[in-house]
Order: structure tokens, then sequence, then C-alpha cells
């Protein structure tokens, strides 16, 4: 799994993923800001594509959830 993959797969959520050490962030692709919270995993093959999908997406619902 790379950040690359991962990234391609949520694009059209306008998000992309920022890999620390021990975690990964969720950024809004237009203003850089964070989104939901951290995702703790040492490594991003830890999670099919389709669970980093499903964490981008519960990611953005809470996030919008927040904001009404």
């Amino acid at each position: 799994m790379t950040k690359k993959r991962i990234d391609r797969a949520i694009k059209h959520l306008n998000m992309e993923i920022i890999k620390y050490a021990g975690y990964s962030i969720f950024t809004d692709l237009t203003t850089g800001h964070q989104i939901g919270e951290m995702v703790c995993v040492c490594y991003l093959k830890q999670l099919t594509l389709e669970q980093w999908v499903e964490e981008a997406k519960a990611s953005k619902e809470e996030e919008e959830e927040l904001a009404l």
C-alpha cells in the first residue's frame, strides 16, 4: 500500500493522507486543514485500500456533523 494509491482513491472526497510516525491524518486538498481524527497505524499496509476509503468517508462525515 502506498500513499499515492490511497490519495488517488480518496481524491474524489477532496482529501489526501499525511503519514507520520505511528499515525496518519486526512487533510482537505483545498485548505490543507485536518479532517477528522488521526488513524493510528504504523504502516499504510495495515489497512486495505477499501478500509482507507471508509476511514476517509467517516472522517469527512464526522467533520460535516461538527460543522452543523
